[in-house]
């Protein structure tokens, strides 16, 4: 079908502006949430808040279709201070859109106005997913998946701005797009003594330096070097005093893989090279893993299919073979359930690359009518 519908740019750079001035965190969205359910029943589009917390999924389209695709959006904003000095600018003093969560609802919001301007000629049902905390573990996509959101749905998209590639870029692969992401704290137990006399007690903080470098040697030599694979330490706490030998440290790390045997053969040596390590000296070691996302896989199909809609659309250029990235996204939870596409578009601004989660962070707003016209392409003519 012949789409002659265009995004209306000057209501979703206005909803993006007033969005950026609002941020929130994680699932405590109260004006964020009345933004988006102000313009759905100024839209006339029915919607729930049944799936998960602080979350939202509207529905237009005829209840009997045969198919059903949905659309997400996350939400949140991040705790960090806005540095970009815009007019209109961050007024909750810590918070700030620093990953265009801002720009993904408002482009929701700008197709939900397309599509019910032509519900009655529309393919398919579609959800939209205003979604909570994407930038919380376990994340407010895990709650609606919880809570049932996925079931009778045949296809999922979501959108990401992304500052490095040009406006009018669509970047997306038909594999892993985002990698796992999971947390672990590691206790060495060790015994207490004066520096003066080591071998009357048992180093924690030397467990723990042997403990580290041994898992980074794992890494690095038990692993396909061809299977991406990170393990992080981001916090090392022990000690009271500069002549005591410290008896207890506590490592937090995280580990993050592109395939899931791999996140499992992380988790388990881990262990067994702390316990080992640990015990050889007269210690103990804990692990305690704290799973979080799972690994975020594009569907074959619906990527070369979205590629394949894209390179008939005017004035846009086409990845399809994105490199994955190593950083997560609870998007993977829909994807798990769903055969889904998670894309991204060009939001370069300027000839400075600003990175996502920096105070600086602005993209370029002509990027925001990209998303909604990708969206009701796949719509209206995408072969789920």
């Amino acid at each position: 079908m012949k789409i002659t519908i265009e995004p209306d740019r000057e209501y979703i750079v206005s909803l993006r502006r007033e969005l950026h001035r609002i941020p929130e965190v994680g699932f405590d969205l109260s004006k964020t949430l009345a933004v988006v359910r102000r313009e759905l029943d100024a839209m006339g589009i029915p919607y729930t808040d049944k799936f998960g917390k602080s979350s939202l999924v509207a529905t237009l389209g005829r209840e009997d279709a045969k198919k059903t695709v949905a659309l997400r959006a996350d939400m949140d904003a991040l705790p960090m201070a806005e540095e970009t000095g815009l007019p209109f600018a961050s007024e909750h003093e810590g918070c700030m859109h620093a990953c265009g969560h801002d720009c993904h609802t408002a482009m929701l919001l700008g197709t939900a106005r397309m599509l019910k301007a032509i519900e009655d000629t529309l393919p398919c049902r579609v959800l939209l997913f205003f979604q909570a905390a994407e930038e919380y573990a376990p994340g407010g996509a895990y709650l609606m998946c919880r809570d049932g959101v996925c079931e009778g749905i045949d296809a999922i998209l979501a959108i990401h701005v992304n500052p490095r590639f040009p406006v009018g870029t669509v970047a997306l692969n038909g594999h892993a797009m985002s990698a796992s992401s999971h947390g672990f704290f590691l206790d060495i137990y060790g015994k207490s003594s004066h520096v003066a006399s080591p071998h009357r007690g048992v180093d924690a903080i030397a467990l723990a330096c042997r403990i580290y470098n041994d898992i980074q040697v794992m890494r690095s030599r038990e692993l396909d070097p061809l299977l991406p694979a990170l393990v992080g330490i981001g916090e090392f706490h022990g000690g009271t005093a500069n002549n005591i030998l410290c008896d207890h440290v506590r490592m937090h790390g995280t580990i993050r893989a592109l395939d899931k045997s791999v996140d499992e053969y992380l988790y388990r040596r881990i262990g067994e090279i702390a316990r080992a390590v640990a015990e050889d000296a007269g210690g103990r070691a804990e692990l305690t893993t704290t799973k979080h996302y799972p690994v975020l896989v594009n569907n074959k199909a619906i990527a070369a299919d979205l590629a394949r809609l894209c390179r008939t659309m005017p004035d846009l250029t086409v990845i399809d073979d994105l490199e994955p990235s190593m950083g997560a996204e609870d998007f993977a939870f829909f994807t798990e359930r769903i055969p889904g596409a998670y894309f991204r578009i060009g939001a370069k601004n300027g000839d400075e690359v600003i990175p996502l989660h920096n105070g600086r962070f602005s993209p370029n707003e002509d990027a925001l009518t990209i998303g909604p016209r990708v969206f009701l392409k796949y719509i209206m003519e995408g072969n789920y």
